[in-house]
């Protein structure tokens, strides 16, 4: 429901909610500071909460620090971590799109897998770490499969071997087409990509997503379209190829040297890592307002419609990746007849909304 005010409402009024469907639920919000909405929805029959330190501050707040954000949502989580020592199993997803404009799969994936790891940290047994789509299917397919695998690897890693994972595809979170049979050719594709990638829930978008807050009919229609391509490509899998294959691992390897530098820079405190991560720039969001999110790493698409890194910052890649992905934007720049650069990055913001993937120049 948007614009649901649960701390208004109080326990009774969520409760009511609770009570009057069959079905679990979450509270999708988008504060970097949820404890007392933690309170009231676990309290009232909610069995998952959205967000995390990152996701819900970065591409959400402009000046609350890192260090405040992850100790409010160390609360969140060891709250989850209460309820499942009194046998009450519950589950925390980290929000995976962040800005939702043109962020690179690794960076996504490396968050999402902070927050995992934050919320194992605190007793959560149950954890979704989500992605937002990017649009080429290759890439996006890519992307969910290395996230579930990394994020139990390093699960794994720190001696978490009890912790359920699933993973939740987010449709287009970008600028989407005004005309509804653009939107749901949109919504489409993001439902076949997630079928495709095997995610285990899909966030879905409604064709009312360029006019402003959708109605409940644009609601369920989205739904309606996205159960149709959800049931024709049920058992279905992207089989594995040289692209797939090449994508996952790339996708690992710029994940892992983020990582591998937070846990360095933090001396093994996963939490330290993460403030000194942002005030170093090893941690990056494009576009983000918050204040404390350095802004250097600046994404772009390749001719493929993949999203690179244009601009790395101060990510701490290796020149072999720093190479690979100039090189991938080099061969766009070559097809397009134009410098790598800065408008390619415009040019792409509002390629979807104009009925593309790749903001190419006029004429092609």
């Amino acid at each position: 429901m948007n614009g649901f005010p649960a701390v208004n409402h109080g326990i009774k009024g969520c409760r009511e909610v609770f009570e009057s469907v069959n079905l679990p639920l979450q509270a999708r919000h988008g504060t970097p500071d949820s404890r007392l909405l933690a309170e009231v929805i676990h309290a009232s029959g909610f069995t998952s909460n959205e967000g995390g330190a990152v996701t819900y501050n970065v591409p959400y707040a402009k000046a609350v620090s890192i260090e405040k954000s992850v100790r409010d949502w160390q609360y969140c989580d060891r709250l989850i971590g209460f309820y499942e020592e009194q046998g009450i199993p519950m589950n925390r997803e980290s929000f995976g799109p962040l800005t939702g404009t043109l962020v690179p799969p690794s960076n996504s994936n490396s968050i999402g897998i902070i927050e995992a790891l934050l919320a194992a940290e605190q007793g959560v047994k149950n954890i979704t770490v989500g992605y937002g789509q990017c649009g080429n299917l290759v890439q996006d397919v890519a992307a969910v499969r290395a996230l579930e695998e990394l994020t139990e690897e390093y699960l794994r890693k720190f001696g978490y071997n009890d912790i359920v994972v699933t993973t939740v595809f987010h449709q287009w979170m970008g600028g989407f087409p005004e005309d509804e049979s653009k939107a749901f050719g949109v919504i489409s594709l993001g439902s076949a990509t997630a079928a495709l990638a095997g995610a285990t829930k899909v966030i879905v978008k409604t064709p009312h997503e360029a006019i402003g807050i959708p109605t409940k009919e644009a609601n369920a229609s989205g739904i309606r379209a996205t159960k149709m391509v959800l049931n024709l490509l049920a058992g279905q899998r992207m089989p594995n190829s040289k692209a797939l294959d090449d994508e996952i691992a790339i996708i690992k390897a710029e994940t892992k040297c983020i990582l591998d530098k937070v846990f360095e820079i933090g001396n093994g405190d996963l939490a330290v890592g993460t403030v000194k991560g942002f005030e170093q720039g090893v941690l990056d969001i494009p576009f983000a307002p918050s204040r404390y999110n350095a802004g250097k790493m600046i994404p772009a698409r390749d001719n493929n419609g993949a999203v690179r890194y244009l601009m790395t910052g101060n990510l701490p890649f290796t020149k072999e990746l720093v190479d690979l992905n100039r090189e991938r934007l080099e061969e766009r720049g070559k097809y397009e007849n134009r410098e790598v650069g800065f408008q390619m990055t415009i040019d792409d913001i509002f390629a979807v909304g104009r009925g593309k993937l790749i903001g190419r120049p006029e004429g092609m």
